[in-house]
Parts: structure tokens; C-alpha cells; sequence
């Protein structure tokens, strides 16, 4: 319920952006914390984190109905269920936000925050990564005759 509340503070969840608006504004959120230096500076980075990554869980969960592997048996019609396709990206959406609620409520030695924002911020653009699909736009292809 409070996750719930906090995600209403931010104006563009409630716009439902999709899910790879969500990990962009995630990686912009992880890259600004690599900046923040102390406990004041974080916090306030890490509650508006909370809430993307809230979303970005809730986007995979439902996006996951859609991408399922399956494997179809030799005697049946219907596909047996095997896995999902993006389940290792629900598990690193997991990471980053146990990694961010460590931000948000524990005290830890200052020569740590640079290595949870750096871990939070490389396991965020590893689920962005997974999600967001190369633009073909900016490839050249040349063909050697």
C-alpha cells in the first residue's frame, strides 16, 4: 500500500509510460546516484527509484504473460508451460530493489554508497539491456561486392 502511494507522487507513472520508458528513467535514476555523495542526497533519488522500479516489476509480471517459452509434447495439443522468457530480468528488477530499499533504510559506512549506487546502477542497465531492443535505425550495413 505504501509503494502504492509513493508511485502517485511521480506524475509520469501516472501517465503508464511503458516498460522501457520505465528502465530508461531507471538508468537516468541510477546514473544520478552514482553522483549523490551522502545519506541527504540519496534518499530522495532512492524513494522516486523505488517507485520506477515498483512499475518496471509490475510492467514484467504483466509483459510476462506475453513472452512465455513453451514446449510443445509429442502426445499433446496443448504447450506445457517451461519458462519465462524475461524471468532473469524479474530477478534483477528483484536485486535493484532490494538494493534500493538497503539505500533508502539502512545506515551503512559512507565508503559503501558507491558501490550499492554502482551495483544498483550496472544491474539496472543490464534490465535495460534485457528489455529494450537495439534501434535498427542507426545501423549502417555495407555491402562489399
Amino acid at each position: 500500500m505504501e509503494n502504492q502511494s509513493i508511485s502517485q507522487l511521480y506524475s509520469e507513472l501516472s501517465l503508464n509510460p511503458d516498460l522501457p520508458t520505465l528502465v530508461e528513467r531507471c538508468k537516468l535514476l541510477t546514473e544520478i546516484l552514482l553522483d549523490c555523495k551522502s545519506l541527504p542526497q540519496t534518499q530522495p533519488v532512492s524513494r522516486c527509484l523505488g517507485a520506477y522500479l515498483d512499475e518496471v516489476k509490475r510492467g514484467l509480471v504483466e509483459s510476462m504473460r506475453d513472452f512465455q517459452v513453451v514446449e510443445f509434447e509429442e502426445n499433446e495439443e496443448q504447450p506445457r508451460q517451461k519458462e519465462w522468457l524475461l524471468e532473469d530480468t524479474e530477478t534483477k528488477c528483484d536485486y535493484c530493489r532490494a538494493l534500493n530499499h538497503v539505500l533508502l533504510v539502512s545506515h551503512f559506512d559512507r565508503e559503501m554508497l558507491p558501490h550499492l549506487t554502482g551495483l544498483l546502477h550496472d544491474i539496472t542497465h543490464s534490465i535495460a539491456a534485457d528489455v529494450i531492443a537495439p534501434r535498427c535505425e542507426n545501423r549502417v550495413i555495407h555491402i562489399i561486392s
